[in-house]
């Protein structure tokens, strides 16, 4: 019994997984754009040069720098493109828009039909591979309805089974206008009538010339950094700074498609400001894309960061090494210089040897007299000084016993008589006391 309940919850499970999968997957089916859907909107540019229609696809994902472009070059009208170009080089807005400034009127329909352009951007960022088909489709259809071969100023070409669009000079690029209602012959989807923009001025398109060519822009270097590579269904971007290439001519379509220096298209989040996805998909793999490219910036940043200081750590080191191997020759070559010379001039180390001996003595001789004369100039000091101490000490003495005579004068008189007695009376003892011993 408890097996037969375990199964029954078993497959309960595995039914309710399934169904809610296939919800999803009806979901995404519902939301990702049909084949009618992509010739629709894909209709008005599928025969652009490959170039430009890059640009305008990779352009279409970022809707708000191609309206804040449009606006900016509107304010800009009566500048050249030399200055225009310059001045675009401050704002952070992608490439791609940038190399659309050169292409007025293109721009103007992304700006002015704002909600054809996302939905552009949307299909282009939901399946690449898919709207890239329905661009050869497109161009196929044309071909059979005899169209392309009345393209003046185009080079059609076919790599296999593809349709290569590009312009016949490289330096000038020519916008076509056509009315897509005829150019492609019968069209298929007559519920999805194609895209039709009303030319800005008169315009004569008939069956026996569908191409209007506006005048011819001449781009500048930096124009040409993505293409098609057809065979992969996906568009390639190359960073014109790093490529070896610095010539319109030696930067074909083939050079970008088949080098090794460019890499495939990946979206920015960063540049699309915020503008919201058409699916829920597609929001999650460009976020979590934006997550990892983020992390793996900051690690090959830092890798960077110890590759630079371990090189530069690396020639500091060589630079002391090199220091010390030059200071040890150098050092081993003057000793050699030293003893040869020692060895050679033998007479003048001892002619050296004598000069010193010379200069010793009379340098001590000197240091002698010097002495001998400091010591006179003293001897002369303390006589002069003695000389000085005992004129004032004699001159003390006289005045000073000149003071007390005069005061003391009857005294002293005393004292001579007391004395003078005093001896008359010792004489006359020591008298008889000699009388007596002879006696």
């Amino acid at each position: 019994m408890k097996n037969i309940i375990f199964l029954l919850s078993f497959i309960f499970c595995s039914l309710a997984v399934f169904s809610v999968s296939a919800m999803q997957k009806t979901e995404i089916e519902q939301q990702e754009f049909s084949g009618a859907e992509l010739a629709q909107m894909l209709a008005p540019i599928a025969l652009y040069p490959d170039s430009l229609l890059t640009h305008i696809l990779i352009a279409s994902t970022y809707p708000i720098e191609v309206v804040e472009a449009h606006r900016w070059l509107k304010k800009n009208e009566g500048k050249s493109a030399e200055e225009l170009v310059k001045n675009a080089e401050d704002f952070d807005w992608d490439a791609s828009v940038k190399a659309l400034l050169a292409f007025e009127r293109v721009l103007g329909r992304l700006s002015e039909d704002l909600s054809w352009t996302q939905q552009l951007g949307d299909a282009f960022l939901q399946d690449e591979a898919r709207l890239l088909e329905s661009i050869q489709a497109l161009r196929k259809q044309a071909e059979l309805a005899g169209n392309l071969e009345k393209m003046e100023n185009m080079e059609v070409s076919h790599d296999e089974d593809n349709i290569v669009i590009a312009p016949i000079e490289k330096e000038i690029v020519y916008v076509p206008y056509y009315d897509t209602r005829r150019v492609y012959g019968s069209w298929h989807w007559s519920s999805y009538p194609p895209v039709y923009w009303t030319p800005h001025h008169s315009v004569y398109v008939n069956h026996y010339s569908p191409f209007y060519w506006h005048s011819g822009i001449h781009i500048s270097f930096n124009y040409f950094f993505s293409a098609f590579h057809w065979h992969n269904r996906h568009v390639l971007v190359v960073n014109p700074h790093r490529s070896h290439y610095r010539s319109y001519q030696q930067r074909p379509r083939r050079a970008i498609s088949s080098g090794g220096y460019a890499k495939r298209w990946s979206h920015e989040p960063k540049h699309r400001k915020g503008v919201a996805y058409r699916n829920k998909h597609v929001s999650r793999k460009y976020h979590s894309n934006r997550v990892k490219v983020h992390k793996t910036s900051k690690q090959l940043h830092s890798a960077n960061l110890t590759q630079r200081k371990l090189k530069e750590s690396k020639k500091v080191y060589n630079r002391h090494q090199s220091i010390k191997q030059v200071s040890a020759h150098k050092a081993v070559t003057n000793k050699r210089i030293a003893k040869n010379t020692l060895v050679k001039n033998k007479p003048a180390k001892a002619t050296y040897k004598r000069n010193n001996s010379t200069k010793f003595k009379q340098n001590e001789v000197r240091s002698e007299k010097q002495l001998h004369r400091s010591v006179k100039s003293q001897k002369q000091i303390a006589r002069n000084y003695n000389k000085s101490a005992s004129k004032q000490s004699k001159a003390a003495v006289k005045s000073y016993n000149k003071s007390v005579s005069k005061q003391n004068k009857a005294p002293v008189r005393s004292n001579k008589s007391q004395t003078s007695r005093k001896q008359s009376q010792n004489t006359a003892s020591v008298k008889s006391h000699q009388s007596k011993r002879r006696n």
